[in-house]
């Protein structure tokens, strides 16, 4: 029997098919990425142009065996402080893991940067249930009563951060904490891949997962 090229049109009708679906796909991901960061855009400023608030909140990163907070972590803490310090708000709460012991209690390791450089105990709220952004942003509104909060955490990240606080109704306002050190490129294109993969998250969980 002769062999008309059927046999050979189909797969090239679901290679056009994959593709087309691919790009389709791909399209929707980035239009999910730029919306995070197109509607925080406007809410994060520069720490001098940081307003009044209720809470300053530092979301939880990684911290040493030792209980030492990482470089990234650090950042976040030092401009907090230098926030309060100048009155943006009265309280620092602290987000991230809490217990567990010395390595992994994110949450005891903020309060003690923070009080080792003059924040006084009684302004640091702890939250160790911030597992995550989202639930940070949430916790602050539905468990510590705030209204409003300027959110302290490294580029790569505030926008997320600003996107959730928002998207639950809480006024947040973001500030970039510069960099006390310089970081290598591996580990900034490490970190701002994985913000790509979780902005999109970010975006589904809020209004597709809800």
């Amino acid at each position: 029997m002769k062999n008309d090229g059927g046999d050979k049109v189909k797969p090239r009708r679901w290679r056009r098919r994959l593709v087309a679906a691919l790009v389709f796909a791909g399209a929707v991901a980035a239009a999910m990425h730029e919306h995070v960061r197109w509607s925080a855009a406007a809410h994060v400023v520069a720490a001098q142009d940081a307003p009044q608030a209720d809470f300053l909140v530092v979301p939880g990163a990684r911290i040493h065996a030792d209980g030492k907070p990482f470089h990234v972590l650090q950042d976040r803490l030092e401009t907090a402080r230098e926030l309060f310090a100048r009155g943006v708000a009265p309280r620092i709460l602290v987000s991230g893991r809490g217990g567990g012991g010395i390595a992994v209690d994110e949450v005891a390791a903020m309060r003690r940067w923070l009080q080792a450089r003059g924040v006084p105990a009684a302004a640091i709220v702890d939250d160790g249930e911030g597992l995550r952004t989202i639930d940070t942003m949430h916790r602050c509104k539905d468990v510590f009563g705030a209204r409003s909060a300027v959110v302290v955490t490294n580029p790569f990240h505030v926008d997320r951060a600003v996107f959730l606080g928002r998207q639950h109704g809480l006024e947040v306002t973001g500030v970039a904490a510069p960099p006390g050190v310089t970081y290598g490129a591996a580990m900034m294109l490490r970190n701002r891949g994985r913000e790509v993969v979780a902005r999109i998250w970010a975006w589904l969980e809020v209004f597709v997962i809800g």
